[in-house]
């Protein structure tokens, strides 16, 4: 508690307090009320940084909570060969976000990277990745998923852990195939973890992907990456803006809020369905 109150509630307090003023880091700052949170919503460096946290969300999320429930469903599975996968799908978790971020950035190199290698055997010739503004999210988007999927692969193996055997007994009676039991016994036995998984990517993708378009674009090419989170960082220390980058955040984390009630309210509209 001490920990969370040094070092989550006093900054955010303070930067709730920063959001109304004007301050250059160096003058003293000067009250200015409402204008940072007018400015807002007038500003469309914000709404394309918004766009592109949203695109962020809607192109990373699902994709994780899929492909990780099926890699936690064949991990759990007792299949040879499983023992190799169980120790490479750890690999993300070694490394931090910014030397994954550089290693990532080597992968997708236009003349060199092992991505463009790979696919001139197939007789594909690879885009400039990080640098073509069609490519440069989807690749952003790709070494995200990555990072997050173990994580995503052991709340899923904990969940696969509380479903009991017995179902799977009952359903091979009735001549469930394994696909059948997939999809009707599986899923929705761990339906509430995935939507912890839900939460938690979400959130993710709205403030991880400040780390690694600032490391691996800069949110370039022509702001195709430029995240919500990434903005209001120029915006305070290449801008000196202090009083507008604190209101860019709490926006953020609104919006983080908001995800959250959002699927709460799921989770009751489900319970209620259920019942």
């Amino acid at each position: 508690m001490i920990g969370f109150i040094l070092f989550v509630i006093i900054p955010a307090l303070g930067g709730l307090a920063l959001s109304f003023f004007e301050w250059d880091l160096f003058s003293p700052p000067r009250f200015v009320g409402l204008d940072n949170v007018v400015r807002l919503f007038t500003d469309p460096d914000m709404w394309q940084a918004l766009g592109v946290t949203g695109l962020f969300v809607v192109m990373g999320v699902i994709p994780t909570v899929v492909i990780g429930f099926l890699l936690a469903v064949l991990i759990n599975a007792r299949l040879p060969g499983v023992s190799v996968l169980r120790v490479f799908y750890f690999a993300p978790m070694i490394a931090s976000a910014a030397v994954a971020s550089v290693i990532w950035a080597a992968l997708y190199d236009p003349r060199y990277g092992l991505v463009n290698q790979v696919l001139s055997w197939f007789g594909v010739d690879g885009p400039a990745w990080l640098s073509d503004t069609t490519w440069a999210r989807p690749a952003l988007v790709i070494m995200m998923i990555w990072g997050a999927l173990p994580i995503v692969i052991i709340l899923y193996l904990g969940g696969l852990q509380r479903v009991s055997d017995d179902i799977y007994a009952a359903a091979s009676l009735d001549g469930a195939g394994a696909w059948r039991q997939l999809w009707s016994m599986t899923w929705p036995n761990v339906w509430p973890t995935t939507l912890l998984v839900t939460v938690l990517q979400a959130v993710g993708f709205v403030s991880g992907s400040f780390e690694v378009s600032l490391i691996m674009t800069n949110g370039g090419p022509l702001g195709t990456t430029q995240s919500l989170a990434l903005y209001a960082y120029k915006v305070a220390f290449s801008d000196r803006d202090i009083g507008y980058a604190s209101a860019l955040s709490l926006f953020q984390l609104v919006l983080m809020g908001a995800i959250v009630v959002l699927v709460r309210a799921l989770i009751r509209i489900r319970k209620a369905s259920s019942r």
